[in-house]
């Protein structure tokens, strides 16, 4: 059976037991009003750092990415990595990518970050320069993470012969 007109519907609504206040109402019940919440001030916890200090930088923003220049001021590379200590105490050395263009033909090259300096710019950054020309970097080896020395270590194994699936069948009688 189909219904085609409004006045159909309604028929349909009203005997089946609804009335015509319960098929104009739209959208939820409304809901009981609460009381408001009580704020609770924000405490501090243990060794949490409020506020950045002036003598420090974050890494996402003042370093990750940032070009390094030569001491003739000639773009050298940008920083991609730094490399932590596992205790989390101390940052090692940094990792620029050298060479290449827009990422292909790029090498990295890791170095200690004593080699790295740090002088202010007028616009509240920092410039980082080395002591270090692009040509000697580019002549350095390549820096291999322990990732990838754990990969060639891993392809450098002689490969294991599988050895052969035992047999189902059993042997004649």
């Amino acid at each position: 059976m189909t219904f085609r007109t409004a006045g159909s519907i309604a028929a349909l609504a009203l005997s089946l037991g609804f009335s015509a206040a319960a098929l104009a109402q739209t959208g939820p019940a409304p809901r009981p009003t609460t009381p408001p919440e009580q704020v609770v001030p924000k405490m501090p916890v243990p060794g949490q750092i409020m506020t950045q200090d002036s003598n420090t930088m974050l890494v996402s923003k003042d370093l990750i990415g940032q070009v390094v220049y030569a001491p003739d001021n000639v773009k050298i590379g940008s920083i991609s990595e730094l490399i932590l200590s596992k205790d989390g105490k101390s940052v090692q050395g940094f990792v620029i990518g050298i060479g290449g263009f827009l990422g292909i033909g790029e090498r990295s090259v890791a170095l200690q970050i004593d080699k790295l300096r740090f002088t202010d710019v007028p616009d509240g950054g920092v410039k980082l320069t080395m002591d270090m020309t692009k040509d000697e970097l580019a002549n350095a080896p390549a820096f291999k993470s322990l990732r990838d020395v754990q990969a060639d270590a891993k392809r450098s194994e002689p490969p294991t012969t599988p050895r052969p699936a035992p047999s189902s069948s059993s042997p004649p009688k």
